[in-house]
């Protein structure tokens, strides 16, 4: 029976998920910002539930995200992974937020910003592709004057995330028409375990020796694997 453990502490609130064919089991740590706590116990008792002592492969939000958070998460991940001897399967915040949206918003391609440092912010547009999405040239992380976008030949666009100005500012300096103003989208555990799958199935993970925090700017090899269909 396959099985994957799915690591989440680079979002506001830690969580552990192992999924298997039967289902998923969650556990969510009861208060934000204790993923160095609580990650370890998490799995275990997500593990306990499940009936299981390990997993075949192990997916970690690797962010961009919170610094400590992120770093703890794939240091957990890298442990596991040598641990067990399986694959890693990076998961980008970016893309999870597209796909939390696509959830919930009928769009074409979803502008995804999501809160840096200062008035920067971390981005990347992804497309819809079949029941899935596909990055549209690269993450990127600066002020909104330094983000670029390749042209999208797209009708409806959403700006989604807690980074963007308002939609006028988006426009202005993309050239583009959003269909609102930006809208938020909370990742769940369902976006979790849809994006897991579909890149372990694909193949898209790499050994624990590869695996690095998502920094945007440090362009590791899996930055280009993060869609979910």
């Amino acid at each position: 029976m396959a099985s994957i453990l799915i690591l989440n502490t680079a979002l506001e609130r830690a969580c552990a998920l192992v999924w298997r064919d039967a289902g998923h089991v969650a556990r969510h740590a009861p208060e934000a910002r204790q993923s160095a706590q609580t990650i370890l116990q998490l799995a275990r008792e997500a593990f306990d539930e499940a009936g299981l002592k390990r997993a075949d492969a192990v997916a970690v939000v690797a962010g961009p995200g919170s610094f400590t958070g992120t770093r703890i998460g794939v240091a957990v991940a890298q442990g596991l992974c040598a641990a067990w001897d399986a694959p890693a399967v990076p998961l980008s915040t970016l893309a999870l937020t597209a796909a939390a949206a696509q959830r919930r918003h009928d769009a074409d391609a979803y502008l995804v910003g999501l809160k840096s440092r200062a008035d920067e912010l971390y981005f990347g547009c992804y497309l819809r592709a079949g029941n899935g999405m596909e990055l549209h040239g690269a993450e990127q992380a600066g002020a909104l004057a330094d983000l670029r976008m390749d042209s999208v030949e797209a009708q409806d666009l959403l700006a989604v995330g807690d980074g963007w100005p308002d939609a006028g500012s988006i426009e202005n300096h993309f050239g583009i028409r959003l269909e609102s103003e930006p809208v938020t989208a909370a990742v769940e555990d369902i976006d979790l375990v849809t994006m897991a799958r579909a890149l372990w199935e694909r193949g898209n993970s790499v050994g624990a020796d590869l695996l690095r925090p998502n920094y945007v700017n440090e362009a590791p090899q899996y930055r280009e694997q993060p869609g979910s269909g």
